[in-house]
């Protein structure tokens, strides 16, 4: 075998069609029993639709992911519908996701000195005049970037947001069909891809690659691509996932450590009709809620979404950062529970009412997940030195991809990963344009 790729998620995949279509054979071994990684669409059969319990959006214009859809033959829907902030049950329509934003985009353009976000704002916003804008900028750290604010760097933060593009869209039928395509062109080719094979264990010298599954199994090949998330990366060496080094990489676990890495549980409640349209909660709102997109509250499971411009009756909630971390270990019922009484609240409808109406729900705890642990990376101040050592290829026989090994502004997305997985595949097919 030339090359193994331990992960079939969205940069191993695309590692493994790139390299196949340079006539390279290609394994890669996913812990898992299905592909997509992080990307999980599936169709639970109560809603005509396929729904995701990872990655759902495309976050503007992308190159890679755009090309990548046309060439499969994908289409996307554009999102479009209102943002409401629901503060003390009082509803409020938002353009930006936090308060203040023009005087906290001039602060940072002032910051010269990498500072967390946690320091830059206890220089700039102390005192209860700007109690509010310190709320909101810390909710959109911990709930958007999934970051913790004492680890988030000012300047990236800065120039991602700036990045960003206001469109968003959808995949239709999910970003499963994508990953699906990546697989379909690897199997064409000659390609295999191997479910439910945990790897224990790389043993390497330069030229050979030695992978060993949980079971025993032993794959012999001339390099490894490694694409597990940050943290498999920093996880103990005994933990489900975790993958031993034989000689170890001790600097490579240390610059995983140094990134950030966040953690998300994300809930999908489905009913029979899309209750918040009713003319109940209408008077409750006191708002019109037709073109609801994005509701932003105070509540334990703070952030929901429908499935604008589709009408569905399909609420998706998102707890992500510190928070999501602190019930990472909580069972699903409990979940569940906190989920159903944030939308009573928010919605004012009963937890009755909410039950009676409720078709299905699902809790995708990425957190709990042994071979994710975590949600998606998000930039720390060590962020560029650390992602540098950790993405240098070893002997040029082990190489490094994935969301976090990406340099570019589109952290912790699909783009991220799939550029990731392209260039690790050109560093393989042409090691003289290793970058």
């Amino acid at each position: 075998m030339d090359v193994i790729i331990i992960g079939a998620g969205a940069a191993g995949l695309m590692a493994a069609k790139k390299l196949v279509e340079a006539g390279h054979k290609v394994c890669v071994l996913e812990a898992r029993d299905r592909i997509g990684g992080r990307i999980y669409t599936f169709n639970d059969g109560a809603l005509p639709t396929s729904l995701e319990g990872g990655a759902e959006f495309i976050h503007g214009n992308l190159e890679v992911t755009v090309e990548l859809l046309k060439e499969a033959g994908i289409e996307t829907k554009e999102i479009k519908g209102d943002v409401w902030e629901i503060t003390g049950g009082k509803w409020k329509q938002e353009n930006d996701f936090f308060k203040n934003t023009e005087l906290v985009i001039k602060r940072l353009k002032e910051v010269k000195e990498d500072v967390s976000i946690g320091t830059f704002i206890e220089k700039y916003f102390l005192g209860e005049k700007y109690k509010g804008l310190r709320e909101s900028l810390t909710a959109y750290v911990e709930g958007y970037y999934s970051g913790e604010i004492n680890r988030t760097s000012s300047i990236a933060f800065l120039q991602e947001w700036l990045s960003e593009d206001e469109q968003q869209y959808r995949p239709l039928e999910g970003y499963g069909r994508l990953m699906n395509y990546l697989a379909e062109s690897t199997w064409k080719r000659g390609g295999r891809i191997e479910l439910s094979t945990i790897v224990k264990e790389i043993s390497w010298k330069k030229g050979q690659v030695e992978v060993t599954s949980e079971t025993g199994q032993a794959y012999i090949g001339q390099k490894a691509i490694i694409t597990v998330p940050l943290g498999i990366w920093t996880a103990e060496e005994q933990a489900t996932g975790a993958i031993r080094y034989v000689p170890a990489l001790p600097a490579k676990k240390d610059a995983a450590k140094r990134l950030g890495f966040g953690s998300v549980i994300k809930v999908l409640l489905g009913f029979k009709t899309i209750f918040w349209e009713d003319e109940a909660v209408k008077k409750q709102a006191k708002k019109d809620l037709r073109q609801l997109h994005m509701a932003l509250s105070d509540q334990p499971i703070p952030t929901w979404w429908t499935q604008l411009p589709n009408k569905l009756p399909l609420l998706t909630g998102w707890l992500s950062g510190p928070r999501a971390y602190k019930m990472k270990d909580k069972n699903e019922d409990v979940i569940l529970q906190a989920a159903l009484n944030s939308v009573s609240s928010i919605f004012k409808v009963s937890i009755e009412i909410l039950k009676e109406n409720l078709l299905f729900s699902r809790v995708f705890n990425w957190t709990n997940d042994p071979f994710t642990r975590g949600s998606y990376s998000y930039s720390t101040i060590e962020t560029i030195e650390a992602r540098k050592l950790l993405m240098a290829p070893v002997e040029e026989t082990l190489f490094f991809a994935g969301e976090a090994l990406y340099e570019g502004p589109e952290m912790g997305t699909v783009e991220a990963a799939l550029t990731s997985g392209m260039n690790v595949a050109l560093k393989v097919i042409e090691p003289s344009s290793a970058f």
